[in-house]
C-alpha cells in the first residue's frame, strides 16, 4: 500500500511541477522579454493545487539573471508539500533567448530551454524520477492596453522506475495563449488558456484557465495573483483548482554598474 501510495504522490508532485515549468508567474505561459542587464528577478510565491487530492507547493521560487539585452539564465527551487511529505523538490535551470525583439511592424519572439534535474525523492513523492529536457517557444504584441502571448513547447520525458516498478511515459506537447490587459500605470489583469498532454498514454489532457492581477508595490516590486480551475465536466484532467500568490523583485546585481548597493 505504501508503495503504490508513494507511486501516485510522485507522479502528482510531477505534474504539479510540470505546470510551473516554464511560467512567468503568476501565469503558466511565458512571456519574451529578458530580464535587464546586469540584473536579478527574484519571484517567490505560494501556490495551492488541488487535482483529485491536495497539493501544495511552498514556496515557489524562482531567480532569473539578465546576461545582455537578448538572454537570460533562470534557476527554480520548489519546496513541496504532498501528502504529509515535504522538501525540495527537482530542481529546474533554465536559459531564454529572444530571437526577434518586438516592434512595431512585428511580434516579438523568442525561445528558452529547461533542464529539469533529479535530485527530488521519488519515494518521498518528491520528485519525477528522471531528467527532463523542455522546450518552448513564446511569441507576444502590445497593442496599447492590450498584449497577446502565445506558447508552444515540448517536453522530453524518460521512462522511470518507482518502488521498483517501470512506469513508461510519453514526450509531451504543451499550448497556452495569455492576454495582459493593463488598466493603469501599475496595474494589469491577466487571463489565460492552456493545454498540457498527459505524460501517459490513459490519462487525460489537462485543459485549464488562469485569471490573475499584477500591482506594482514600488518601482522594484510587483504583488501577483492569479486563480484558475480545468474547463472540462467535473475537471477532468485537472487542476479543481489553481491558486498562486507572491511578489517579483528586480534588482541590480552587486557587480553590476547600475547596482544602489
Amino acid at each position: 500500500m505504501r508503495k503504490s501510495s508513494n507511486k501516485i504522490v510522485s507522479f502528482a508532485a510531477f505534474a504539479l511541477s510540470s505546470i510551473c515549468a516554464h511560467a512567468q508567474p503568476p501565469l503558466v505561459t511565458g512571456d519574451v522579454p529578458t530580464a535587464e542587464p546586469g540584473h536579478f528577478e527574484w519571484s517567490l510565491g505560494s501556490i495551492y493545487q488541488k487535482s483529485g487530492g491536495l497539493e501544495r507547493q511552498l514556496p515557489a521560487s524562482e531567480f532569473v539573471y539578465g546576461l545582455n539585452e537578448r538572454s537570460e539564465l533562470s534557476l527554480e527551487t520548489p519546496y513541496l508539500n504532498a501528502d504529509g511529505e515535504r522538501g525540495f523538490g527537482d530542481i529546474t535551470l533554465g536559459t531564454k533567448v529572444v530571437l526577434l525583439p518586438e516592434n512595431p511592424g512585428r511580434p516579438g519572439l523568442s525561445g528558452s530551454y529547461e533542464w529539469k534535474l533529479n535530485n527530488g525523492s521519488v519515494t518521498r513523492g518528491l520528485g519525477s524520477g528522471g531528467h527532463e529536457h523542455g522546450f518552448l517557444l513564446r511569441s507576444q504584441k502590445t497593442f496599447g492596453w492590450f498584449t497577446p502571448i502565445v506558447n508552444l513547447g515540448y517536453t522530453i520525458v524518460p521512462d522511470v522506475q518507482i518502488s521498483g516498478v517501470r512506469e513508461t511515459r510519453r514526450n509531451t506537447w504543451k499550448a497556452s495563449c495569455a492576454q495582459e490587459w493593463r488598466v493603469s500605470e501599475k496595474t494589469a489583469f491577466l487571463t489565460e488558456l492552456y493545454w498540457q498532454q498527459a505524460d501517459r498514454a490513459h490519462e487525460q489532457d489537462r485543459l485549464a484557465w488562469n485569471a490573475g492581477v499584477r500591482y506594482r508595490i514600488h518601482e522594484d516590486l510587483e504583488l501577483r495573483f492569479a486563480a484558475g480551475k480545468s474547463v472540462r465536466s467535473e475537471s477532468a484532467g485537472g487542476p479543481d483548482l489553481r491558486v498562486y500568490v507572491g511578489v517579483q523583485w528586480a534588482f541590480a546585481a552587486p557587480w553590476s554598474n547600475k547596482s544602489k548597493l
